[in-house]
């Protein structure tokens, strides 16, 4: 697969745009390219935001510009947290962690999870306003390259999605590291002031390896559940760092 079918295959995977065709492992050796991804998608939902500040309420703004980026992602990684969510709550052996972690039903340490994730980040979508067309993209990016750098730097489970992808990305582990912040950061440099763009690239980096190693010691692997969940975590530092250090304060 070339660079130009890797690039369709990634918004294919990443969006509910019917963009390309081709294996896990095909795409994920071009894993370079999520970054990319990401910023379509922040700028898509963040214009869509930027509109429906000017048209509607704040909080009904902020909760439909959410609405809109998850849908456009297709509801993608919000299982991963409620997956997650479940197994990090329950008190067991690692082998007990990885069964909830793989059952189909939720329980309320899923449900609490999701629900906390998703209402901070619609209040960041809300106070950032007319600055969610800037920060979001940069988020984004960002998201999707701690996914890069789960797949990268985690052990693989023994079957699922996220074996195949985490084995198809380190196909090209320095490509995909290297290309990938590269982009990142690139783009963050473009949009925001450069100590804000250091910083986020900074936070994602050490929240990626921290969390991929947390992970490591308690299940003894990284999936695909896993690497959703870092995707939606990482967007919400990013945005937390634009409210903290950005011009919107």
């Amino acid at each position: 697969m070339g660079a130009a079918e890797g690039l369709k295959s990634a918004f294919s995977f990443l969006t509910v745009l019917p963009a390309g065709s081709g294996s896990i492992e095909e795409m994920a050796e071009h894993a370079y390219f999520f970054p990319v991804v990401g910023a379509f998608i922040g700028l898509v939902s963040g214009a869509l935001g930027l509109l429906l500040f000017r048209l509607l309420p704040a909080p009904l703004a902020g909760l439909l510009a959410l609405f809109s980026l998850l849908l456009l992602t297709g509801l993608n990684h919000l299982d991963g947290v409620l997956d997650l969510g479940d197994a990090l709550m329950l008190r067991g052996s690692r082998e007990e962690r990885l069964q909830a972690l793989h059952d189909r039903s939720h329980g309320v340490g899923g449900f609490t999870s999701l629900y906390f994730l998703l209402s901070l980040t619609a209040v960041t979508f809300l106070l950032l306003r007319e600055h969610l067309f800037v920060a979001l993209p940069v988020a984004e990016a960002h998201a999707k390259l701690s996914m890069v750098m789960g797949g990268c730097l985690g052990r693989p489970h023994s079957r699922g999605i996220g074996r195949r992808f985490i084995l198809g990305v380190r196909r090209k582990t320095r490509e995909n590291l290297a290309l990938g912040t590269a982009g990142s950061f690139c783009l963050a440099l473009l949009l925001a002031p450069p100590a804000l763009a250091v910083s986020v690239l900074f936070v994602v980096l050490l929240f990626s390896v921290i969390w991929v190693r947390y992970l490591q010691r308690l299940f003894g692997c990284i999936t695909g559940d896993m690497l959703g969940c870092m995707n939606e975590i990482s967007r919400l530092l990013c945005l937390f760092l634009f409210l903290i250090l950005g011009e919107s304060k």
